[in-house]
C-alpha cells in the first residue's frame, strides 16, 4: 500500500498555496496541541454529537452499533444523520449557524480546507493523535501516508484520514468467454494485440450465432472520465486526465507520448467497427452494462469482480437469467507494446474525520473519541458488532466451520439493504461506516473477507496496477476550480473527434497544446511543478521514513 513519497508531497503543496498562512482558522485557539488526559479514565459521562458518513439518512438514533458504543465508552451519542445530496453545504451551515458538533465527517479535502478558515474546526497535532490512537496512527502511516494529506491546511493538520481500500484496486475488465470460444479463441486476451483480435472477432465473426452483424467488440464511458478506455491508455502506461511524474518532471497525461499512441489504436479501432458508435453517450455502470449484458458488446472494463453466485442480482446470474448460454470471466488489464498495464483507481485515501473547534475546551471529548477510534482498529469483538451488528440476530456465518472465510451474511429482515442502512450495518470491513469512521489495517480487513471473494479481487484486482495521479485527484492544484474541468471537458471532445476519425492525433497535439495555454493550462503546469519539488514537510513532522513507516 505504500506509494513513492515524492509523489505524494504534491497534495500538501496543493493546500499550502491555496490556504497561505491560514490566519483566519483561529491559531492555536482551536489547536488540541498539549492536551494531557488519562485515555482510561470513563467514569465520567460525556454526550457526543457525532456527523458521521452521510449515506444513512433514514437511520434514527438508539441502532446497535451506536449503542454498542455507549455502553462501552460511556457516551451519549447524539448521531446526525444527512443525506450525501448537498451534504457539505447542509454541514457547514449546520455549523457555522452555531450547531456544535464534536465529529465531523468531511468527504474531500477541499471541504476540510473550507471548514478549517472558517475556524470550524480544531487542529489535531500528530503527536496527539499518536500518544491517544496509536493504531489508527500507526495504519495510515504504514498502508497509505499519502492520507495525510488530506487532512493538511496550510501548515497545520485538522483530522484523521481514512482509508478505502477498494479504491486504490485497478479496474477489472469482463469477457463474454463463450464468444471467445466461439471465434476460436481459447484463453482470455492478455495483451492490446490478443485484445484486438478478439475484439475484431466479435465485430465481423459472428460471436452470438444468429447470421446478423449486430454486435461490437466494446464500448465505453465519457461521461465518467475516470473510466474513458482507461485500460487502453493503462496499457500504453498513461492517465490521460492526471498529473504524472514527479519534481520539476511532472506533466499533465494528456501530452504524454502513451496518450498519442493510445488514441492512434482507439481510431484504427473504431474505423474498424469493434467499438460501438454509442460509446459517446453510454455510462459504463448503466446503458453499457446493459450492452454487455444483452450481448450487444462483448468486453467491458468495468463490473469485474466477485460476483456472488448466491445473489440473484450478480452480474454472471443476471447473464445466465438473460442467455442461459453465456459465460463471462474476469480479466486483468491488458498488456501494451511495452508491458505496462494498468487502469485509473482513487488510491486509498478516502475521507477526513474532524472535530468541531469546540474541542479545544472539551478536550476530553477528544480523547475519548480517540480512544473509541483506537478500540476500532484493535479489538476484533467490537468491529464486528459496529459493522454487523449482534451475530444470530443482525447476521450469521454462511458456514460456521469456515467462519469469515465461508462468508457472512444478514438475517431477515436485515438482509433487505435498506434495513441495513437504517441500522447502520455494512459486511465491509475495508472501508469506513457510519460507526466505524476510521480504517483497520488491510490484513485485518481481509481476515473478515470470505475467502472466494479476496482470491478474485486479489487476482484480478490487484491494487499495484491501480494507476494514481501525481496528487491523488487531479483537481487539487488552487487554480484546478478555476481552470481545470473546462480544459478536460474539452479535451475529451477533441479526444472523441479523432477516435471517431473526425480529427487526426496530430489535430489533438497541436489545438489541445492550444486550447491548454488560452485556458489556464499554463498556471496549472505551473503550481504543479511548483509542488511537485518541495521538501516533504509532512512526513517529516509526521515522522514517516522513506518505508512509508511512522519512526
Amino acid at each position: 500500500m505504500k506509494k513513492n513519497i515524492k509523489k505524494l508531497i504534491a497534495f500538501s503543496a496543493a493546500l499550502v498555496i491555496a490556504a497561505g498562512a491560514l490566519s483566519g482558522c483561529g491559531g492555536n485557539d482551536n489547536s488540541a496541541a498539549n492536551i494531557d488526559i488519562d485515555a482510561n479514565d470513563m467514569n465520567a459521562s460525556l454526550e457526543i454529537s457525532w456527523m458521521g458518513l452521510p449515506y444513512n439518512p433514514s437511520a434514527q438514533e438508539g441502532t446497535y452499533p451506536e449503542t454498542v458504543l455507549e455502553e462501552r465508552f460511556n457516551v451519549d451519542i447524539k448521531p446526525m444523520f444527512l443525506d450525501q445530496t448537498n451534504y457539505n453545504d447542509k454541514k457547514t451551515m449546520m455549523i457555522a449557524g452555531g450547531e456544535e458538533v464534536d465529529l465531523i465527517y468531511e468527504l474531500d479535502p477541499a471541504n476540510v480546507k473550507q471548514d478549517a478558515e472558517q475556524g470550524l474546526l480544531l487542529e489535531i497535532p500528530y503527536e496527539t493523535i499518536e500518544k491517544y490512537a496509536p493504531t489508527v496512527y500507526k495504519i495510515i502511516c504504514e498502508e497509505a501516508p499519502e492520507a495525510w494529506l488530506y487532512s493538511r491546511v496550510g501548515d497545520k493538520n485538522y483530522g484523521i484520514p481514512n482509508l478505502n481500500y477498494a479504491n486504490a484496486r485497478c479496474r477489472s475488465g469482463v469477457w463474454r468467454v463463450d464468444w471467445l470460444k466461439n471465434v476460436g479463441i481459447e484463453k482470455i486476451p492478455e495483451t492490446i494485440d490478443e485484445m484486438h483480435d478478439a475484439l475484431y472477432k466479435f465485430r465481423h465473426n459472428d460471436p452470438d450465432g444468429n447470421g446478423k452483424q449486430d454486435t461490437y467488440g466494446m464500448s465505453s464511458d465519457i461521461t465518467n472520465w475516470h473510466t474513458m478506455f482507461t485500460d487502453i491508455f493503462g496499457a500504453y502506461g498513461v492517465l490521460p486526465f492526471d498529473w504524472m511524474g514527479e519534481g520539476e518532471d511532472v506533466e499533465y497525461g494528456g501530452f504524454k507520448q502513451g496518450t498519442y499512441d493510445a488514441l492512434e489504436t482507439l481510431r484504427t479501432w473504431y474505423g474498424e467497427g469493434i467499438i460501438d458508435p454509442d460509446f459517446i453517450t453510454d455510462n459504463i455502470f448503466s446503458t453499457g452494462k446493459d450492452k454487455f449484458q444483452n450481448g450487444i458488446v462483448g468486453f467491458m472494463n468495468q463490473n469485474g469482480g466477485y460476483w456472488d453466485p448466491d445473489d440473484s442480482n450478480s452480474l454472471v446470474n443476471v447473464m445466465k437469467q438473460i442467455d442461459p448460454e453465456s459465460e463471462i470471466a474476469n480479466s486483468l488489464p491488458v498488456k501494451g507494446p511495452d508491458g505496462q498495464s494498468g487502469t485509473f483507481a482513487w488510491g486509498a485515501p478516502s475521507h477526513v474525520v474532524s472535530f468541531g473547534a469546540q474541542l479545544a475546551e472539551q478536550p476530553e471529548k477528544l480523547v475519548r473519541l480517540l480512544t473509541m477510534f483506537e478500540a476500532m482498529v484493535t479489538d476484533e469483538e467490537l468491529v464486528k458488532s459496529l459493522k454487523l451488528g449482534e451475530q444470530g440476530k443482525h447476521w450469521k456465518f454462511k458456514n460456521d466451520a469456515e467462519g469469515f472465510g465461508g462468508g457472512t451474511e444478514f438475517i431477515s429482515p436485515y438482509d433487505d439493504a435498506s434495513q441495513q442502512k437504517n441500522e447502520c450495518l455494512v459486511a465491509e470491513f475495508g472501508s469506513p461506516s457510519f460507526f466505524v469512521p476510521v480504517s483497520v489495517s488491510y490484513d485485518e480487513a481481509m481476515k473478515f473477507t470470505e475467502s472466494a471473494k479476496k482470491e478474485v479481487l486479489e487476482t484480478y484486482c490487484p491494487i499495484d496496477l491501480g494507476l494514481n495521479d501525481a496528487f491523488m485527484k487531479p483537481d487539487t492544484l488552487p487554480s484546478a476550480s478555476e481552470y481545470f474541468e473546462d480544459l478536460r471537458t474539452k479535451q475529451i471532445n477533441l479526444m472523441v473527434e479523432v477516435i471517431t476519425g473526425e480529427k487526426t492525433v496530430d489535430d489533438y497535439k497541436t489545438e489541445f497544446a492550444q486550447i491548454w495555454s488560452q485556458g489556464g493550462g499554463e498556471t496549472l503546469e505551473a503550481e504543479a511543478k511548483e509542488m511537485g519539488t518541495l521538501i516533504d514537510q509532512i512526513y517529516a513532522e509526521a515522522g514517516i521514513s522513506e518505508t512509508g513507516a511512522a519512526e
